[in-house]
């Protein structure tokens, strides 16, 4: 190799070099659209509230970051309610209204972190809450999959309790809901079931538990009681925790629920669920729209308060069917206040029958609230004890004591 052919070699070897170079430079810079954690406030929990004139009051709960760093280093206790601060501001919507309370924070508020949205109970009744979930999910910031509450009175109070073991009551309702205590819905949840084939949401309704004696009135939670039915997006009704353990056993949503049966009076046997299904099987003959519930549920003896020897087959089979009349009695209870006192389908009927029998489902579907009174429902349940426990006869019974049929 020449001295010539060397030098244009080595030429070309800089020009790669260079562009190299050059093309790395845009992997190496920042992100343009970057936050500072100093120069942003995060939003724990957030409330909707009803006010004149059309507008809402829009409160929401912001970490204090010297706080938290403060406890940590100090060993302190959570729940002291110094850890966050409430802001509210009002506007004709969510965003007018958070655009407001922006000019009463020094740092920029980010959304990232929240994990309730609470509703109050008088700007459910009045209607219109899809347009401000609109902001919800429109705006990139929001988490689908944050929970939505209402509540009794104002949704701001909410915000303003100092739980004992949490360190906001943000943090206790999302717990609550995925323990499925009630009903379990998000934001997301909360919109596909406005846009379902019924047009009926559920919200789980929660209200302010007293302060234990001794305590200020804020030292408290607030849990959840009930659930809230909504029709095209208005609140036109609640049903107590028991009735929405049916509505959760209709809509195949039950999880964490004990069963107490008593077989005598003035005694008690208890069951938790291991595994439990519903399905939903439709049935449309001679223009008669029947639905059968179709329930599977098996589950574990965890308390016998009895003097019945729950390892006896046939004590077994007594206990099984008197599982299968309280679970009957919990769903019917639910259809007689929702279905026949509220005439709205919040069980999943119409997507049912939708999928079974779409071409029926067309002709009645914009006027299924006249169809659904005539639905018939029929409910079968099966029940299995598969473990009795580890006792084999009740605490405090000698075997002789103890009834084996």
């Amino acid at each position: 190799m020449n001295k010539n052919e060397s030098l244009s070699i080595s030429k070309r070897h800089k020009n790669v070099d260079h562009s190299s170079l050059f093309l790395a430079s845009f992997l190496l810079s920042g992100c343009w659209d970057r936050r500072e954690v100093n120069d942003t406030a995060l939003v724990l929990g957030a409330a909707i509230d009803k006010e004149k004139g059309g507008g809402i009051r829009l409160t929401v709960q912001i970490l204090i970051p010297k706080a938290v760093n403060g406890q940590q280093q100090g060993g302190g206790a959570s729940g002291t309610g110094s850890e966050s601060l409430v802001r509210s501001a009002i506007g004709e919507n969510i965003a007018d209204a958070m655009s407001k309370v922006q000019t009463k924070i020094p740092r920029k508020i980010f959304w990232g972190h929240c994990k309730a949205y609470i509703i109050g109970e008088k700007f459910a009744r009045n209607g219109g809450i899809h347009k401000q979930i609109d902001y919800l999910l429109r705006h990139p910031e929001p988490r689908e999959r944050a929970h939505l509450f209402v509540s009794y009175g104002e949704a701001a109070d909410v915000l303003a309790l100092q739980p004992p073991l949490e360190s906001y009551e943000g943090e206790v309702l999302r717990k609550l809901s995925e323990m499925k205590i009630g009903m379990d819905v998000t934001v997301k949840d909360f919109e596909q079931m406005l846009t379902g084939d019924s047009g009926v949401a559920l919200l789980p309704l929660i209200k302010k538990l007293p302060p234990f004696l001794g305590r200020k009135p804020q030292e408290t939670i607030a849990y959840i009681m009930g659930t809230a039915i909504f029709k095209k997006d208005k609140m036109i009704g609640q049903v107590d925790i028991k009735a929405t353990r049916g509505l959760l056993w209709l809509r195949n949503e039950i999880e964490v629920t004990s069963v107490t049966v008593n077989p005598k009076k003035g005694e008690s046997i208890s069951l938790d669920p291991i595994r439990q299904t519903t399905k939903l099987i439709p049935t449309l003959k001679n223009g008669k729209w029947k639905i059968l519930a179709k329930i599977t549920s098996e589950g574990t003896i965890v308390q016998n308060g009895s003097d019945l020897d729950v390892m006896s087959p046939q004590i077994t089979k007594r206990v099984e069917k008197d599982v299968e009349k309280d679970i009957k009695k919990r769903i019917n209870q639910s259809l007689k206040q929702v279905k026949k006192g509220m005439n709205v389908d919040a069980f999943g009927f119409a997507d049912a029958f939708h999928r079974k029998y779409p071409k029926e489902w067309s002709k009645v579907k914009d006027h299924w609230d006249t169809i659904l009174p005539d639905v018939e429902v029929k409910i079968d349940i099966k029940t299995r004890v598969r473990r009795p426990g580890l006792s084999t006869t009740p605490a405090g019974l000698k075997e002789k004591e103890v009834e084996k049929k």
